[in-house]
């Protein structure tokens, strides 16, 4: 049973050294760092899509040997997900609020998880107080959680971040190019990580190096394509 309402999939073998740590992070960071004192089993991390959220759960759920719980779990008695001697990471929070059944499983898999004495990193877009959430009794324990936010990531630190997914994937773009790049897509990794090995193709295929002019025709080509 276990197998199907837990996702055991680890992620890429993740390092905390590998972790960019800026002004926008860095309170999320030290939280996750201190873990198992963060003075509740509970910590939320609330920021937009591409803020770093999941790298950084990534990080937290191999320190503390924790499980993704799925969204099919919610169909299954919560206390069958403690069989495991495991910590717990709920991604997309807010959207399984946006629906009230889901409401008295989620306030009794909290109290297992007191009673077991397990901890819970739970992941949302949006911050806690604007959680719309009609049961008192699980709203109030949620916000008696301590919550960090993530804030988008700033030019300096989308840049870093832009040089490391492109060292990690072996793929070689001046600085200028990366900064044109930059501001042509959506700054968020997810995006980043797949255009990079976009252009990397087409250069290889091409034998061109990734330059403001590579990706100006590369455009281009793309545009023409359509």
């Amino acid at each position: 049973m276990q197998q199907e309402i837990f996702n055991f999939k680890r992620t890429e073998n993740l390092e905390w050294g590998d972790f960019i740590e800026s002004d926008e992070n860095r309170n999320a960071l030290s939280y996750l760092m201190q873990w198992p004192n963060w003075g509740k089993n509970v910590l939320v991390i609330f920021g937009e899509s591409g803020c770093g959220k999941t790298h950084l759960a990534g990080l937290w759920a191999q320190s503390a040997n924790a499980v993704y719980v799925l969204r099919d779990s919610l169909n299954y008695n919560p206390r069958d997900l403690f069989g495991s001697e495991c910590n717990f990471v709920i991604d997309n929070f807010d959207e399984i609020i946006e629906e009230e059944e889901n409401f008295d499983w989620l306030f009794h898999f909290l109290n297992i998880l007191t009673e077991k004495n397990k901890y819970l990193l739970i992941l949302s877009k949006t911050r806690p107080i604007l959680w719309k959430i009609s049961l008192n009794d699980l709203k109030s324990r949620l916000l008696s959680y301590p919550a960090v936010e993530i804030e988008n990531a700033g030019d300096e630190l989308l840049f870093n971040i832009a040089k490391k997914i492109s060292r990690d994937l072996g793929v070689y773009i001046s600085d200028n190019a990366l900064f044109y790049l930059l501001n042509l897509i959506n700054r968020d990794v997810a995006t980043l990580a797949t255009t990079l090995k976009i252009l990397d193709k087409f250069s290889m295929l091409h034998q061109k190096a990734i330059t403001v002019a590579f990706i100006k025709k590369y455009l281009q080509t793309q545009v023409s394509d359509t």
